[in-house]
This record gives structure tokens, C-alpha cells and sequence, in this order.
């Protein structure tokens, strides 16, 4: 290819990818866009998809439960069933009266999050980036449009976090930030228990605060806000539970819950589960969950896959890996100079900042993943959505450093990365929402046999 034809080529992508980073620096049309796209992607044909999907089979009926005031056993904590509730209550016993709660609390989670990584780090292109990869991903997709739980754990999780970041940077009103905090931990582990590793990610923004702003809660705050009102909030969140089974009191109810979770497949030769999967796998996206499969007339089948965007978590793994690296790199004292003044300096302060939201970043997605390690339960990919809104805050971050260059090749670089993620979601998008499609075209879908 002539130099002529390489410029007719650079020069379209290059205006494309300013006009991109013109869109990500705008803080009115910048969150337009990014609610535009996770309200409709999830609200769209919500009530399209069949009566029951997958674990539907449980959770709306638990939430009708405690509407018609009847006993039930459930193997987490009510939270989310209350708020599924809600929907009943208002929309009736029905896909759309048992879903919209969950799709609103899965819209409102790239926002949330956007809001989250502006306030930590003043840097409007990462939080851009990071809302819309999480707009992006179909595991977040599919389990944000049906009556399942998992989404309010990151919900009220980011949000915890994004109170935090207020509660340090606003001391006139400190204590009713520290409040929010609390509860919002509170209510992330009353939807289940693995929401507190969101404590790991308060600790971290709590130090790098310190450092940067020198500002910090006072004991009594941490004492209060931090520690007594999140674990008063999760036992008083039992009280309509426990009126409606009082056969059993709050820690015989625990034993049994616990109990469950440790003895789930465990001794079985054979997984309880077509779609278990270790821990380790989840990063690389080997063996997704399917929601629901049916055929339909003239060969075509509906086919709801809960399986992450391909490219975005393989590209999130290997900027985890980056990030691992700068940090290591930053505490060894050997980072390389050049490598320094383009990923590292805050350029518009001076500082070493970035190195510290790597540190941020690396560290929260540790405390969701690795502790699954040791799980002997069997365990599905969608145990991995907290920790993959830390791998995509990941490869936003990464981004945001490239679109900071002066040259107009390397912005374009970041910008690429973008519309690979945006055009794998458009491609799988069917089978994320449920799309009627020839069962001809469904192998070009599954790249891997794992995936079937």
C-alpha cells in the first residue's frame, strides 16, 4: 500500500477517533450516550424473552413469597427479592412486573460507575470509557433483564465505593457521605455475602485519599458509618424475612446457608451443573451459562447466552496484566523513563497518579476473583461480574493514557480498541438478548466448543 492510500486511510479513523475523545471529555453528552445505550440495551422487548429464564425459576417466586406473606427458604440474604417485590407490586406477576426493578439497577450501574471514576480521579475519558465498556458487556447485559440478583451486588457495591470518594473529598458533609457509605456496603452484602469485598476497594480509596488530599474519616465515622451501620443495616434487612419463618431464629438460618454453599456438588464425580466453571477460566471467557434455549419454526431458535464480550475480556485480561506490571515496575523503582512520562504523570498536575488507580484497580479485582479460589461450591461465570468492572476500569484507564498522546496514531490506536469492543457486543448481541436467528448462524457465534 502506497504512503498516499496509508494517509486516505489514517486521516478518516484519526478525525473519528478525536471526535470519540471530544465525546468522552463532555460530561452532559458523554453520559447521554452512555445511558442511551445501557436503558435501551436493557430495556428493550424486556418482557419478549419467554416467562422463565434460568434462576427466575427462584427469585421472582421468593419475591412473591414475601408479598403474599408465605415461608420460603432462600440461600442468600432477601435484599434483592424485596426490591424484585417492588416490581411485582407495582407491574403485577409478570416478566415485565419481576424484571424492571433489575434492569433499572443494571442501567444505573455504568452510571454509577462513570460517576464513580470521575470523582476518584478527575480524569473524564477513564470514566467514560469505563461506563460504556460496562454498557458493552453482555454478562452484565443478560443478568440486568431478567429476575435475577447478581446485578445489585455491583449496584450498591460501586456505589458504596462512589460515596466513599465523596465522603473523603467533601469534609462539610462528611458524616452523611460516610452514612451512604455504609449503607450502601450494607446492602450490597445483604444481597449476598460476597459483597464484602467491596470493604478491600474503601480501604484503597481511603489510602490513596490520604496520600493525595490528606483527608480521612475520624474513628468515630469509621466506627459508626463504616462498621456498625453496614452490619446493623444486613440484620435488620432480615426482620420481614425472619417474621414470615419463625421456625427458624437469624443464626440457626445462617448455619443452614452456609452449610448450603459448602456442600453445593461437593463429594459429586460428576459437576451438579452442565455450565460449572473454575474460577480461573472466567478472565479468558471459556465456558459462559446458557439462560434459555428454544426452537422456532423454519429452523430459526431463541438462544439467551449469559456470556461475556469476547473481546472486551480478553483485552481486559491482558490490561490487567499491564497494569500488574506498572505497578510492580513503580515499586521496584526500575519503571522505564519513557515509559514513565507517557503512562505514568498526571500531566495536567504533575504527578504520579496513575500508577495509584492501577494499584486501585488490581487490588479490587483481586479481592472479587481470588477469593473463589478456595471455593469448593460450583461456581458459574456470572461470580466474575465484580470483578469484571475492575478489568474493564482496566482497559479504559489504558485507553484514556493512549488517547493523552500528541501523536494522532497512537489515539487512534485507543480508539480502535473501542470500536472492536463496540462492534463484538453488536455481533453477539443476539444471543445477549434473545434475538430469533437461523440455527445455521449460531455456530458462527460459538468461536469456541467450550462455549456450546
Amino acid at each position: 500500500m502506497s504512503s498516499w492510500s496509508k494517509q486516505k486511510l489514517i486521516t478518516p479513523l484519526a478525525r473519528f477517533s478525536d471526535r470519540l475523545i471530544w465525546l468522552a471529555e463532555q460530561p452532559v453528552f458523554g453520559v447521554m450516550a452512555i445511558a442511551l445505550l445501557a436503558f435501551a440495551s436493557r430495556f428493550w422487548n424486556i418482557d419478549g424473552t419467554a416467562d422463565i429464564v434460568f434462576d427466575e425459576v427462584y427469585y421472582p417466586k421468593f419475591a412473591q413469597n414475601y408479598l403474599r406473606g408465605e415461608p420460603l427458604f432462600d440461600a442468600h440474604p432477601p435484599l434483592a427479592k424485596y426490591i424484585i417485590a417492588l416490581g411485582i407490586e407495582i407491574f403485577g406477576y409478570a416478566p415485565l412486573g419481576y424484571r424492571i426493578m433489575t434492569a433499572i439497577a443494571g442501567a444505573l450501574v455504568p452510571l454509577v460507575t462513570y460517576e464513580f471514576i470521575w470523582q476518584l480521579s478527575d480524569r473524564r475519558s477513564w470514566a467514560w470509557l469505563t461506563g460504556c465498556f460496562i454498557a458493552l458487556d453482555g454478562l452484565l447485559l443478560v443478568e440486568s433483564r431478567f429476575g435475577l440478583i447478581n446485578i445489585y451486588i455491583l449496584l450498591f457495591g460501586m456505589l458504596s465505593q462512589l460515596c466513599m470518594v465523596l465522603a473523603l473529598k467533601r469534609s462539610r458533609q462528611r458524616w452523611f457521605w460516610a452514612i451512604a457509605t455504609g449503607l450502601m456496603l450494607g446492602a450490597s452484602v445483604s444481597t449476598k455475602w460476597t459483597g464484602m469485598a467491596y470493604i478491600v476497594g474503601l480501604i484503597a480509596i481511603a489510602i490513596y485519599t490520604w496520600s493525595r488530599y490528606r483527608q480521612a474519616l475520624n474513628l468515630a465515622q469509621i466506627i459508626i458509618c463504616l462498621i456498625i451501620l453496614p452490619i446493623g443495616f444486613y440484620f435488620v434487612q432480615w426482620i420481614p424475612h425472619l417474621m414470615l419463618n419463625p421456625e427458624r431464629d437469624i443464626w440457626e438460618l445462617h448455619r443452614q446457608i452456609l452449610g448450603f454453599h459448602q456442600n453445593l456438588g461437593l463429594g459429586k464425580t460428576e459437576p451438579i451443573h452442565p455450565y460449572c466453571s473454575p474460577w480461573w477460566s472466567w478472565v479468558l471467557l471459556i465456558r459462559p451459562v446458557a439462560y434459555f434455549f428454544e426452537t422456532r419454526p423454519n429452523s430459526m431458535v431463541e438462544f439467551v447466552h449469559a456470556m461475556g464480550n469476547p473481546i472486551l475480556y480478553w483485552l481486559s485480561a491482558i490490561a490487567l496484566l499491564i497494569c500488574l506490571a506498572f505497578v510492580i515496575a513503580s515499586k521496584m523503582r526500575c519503571t522505564p523513563k519513557f515509559v514513565t512520562e507517557l503512562y505514568v504523570h498526571d500531566r495536567s498536575r504533575g504527578q504520579s497518579n496513575s500508577v495509584k488507580f492501577m494499584s486501585y484497580i488490581t487490588i479490587s479485582f483481586a479481592a472479587h476473583w481470588l477469593p473463589w479460589s478456595i471455593s469448593r461450591r460450583c461456581t458459574f461465570l456470572y461470580h466474575y461480574m465484580p470483578a469484571s468492572v475492575f478489568a474493564f476500569a482496566a482497559l479504559a484507564l489504558l485507553i484514556s493514557l493512549l488517547w493523552q498522546s500528541n501523536f494522532p496514531r497512537i489515539r487512534a490506536i485507543g480508539s480502535g480498541i473501542f470500536g472492536l469492543v463496540a462492534i463484538a457486543f453488536i455481533f453477539w448481541l443476539p444471543i445477549y438478548i434473545g434475538l430469533p436467528i437461523s440455527s445455521g448462524y449460531l455456530p458462527v457465534l460459538m468461536w469456541l466448543r467450550s462455549w456450546i
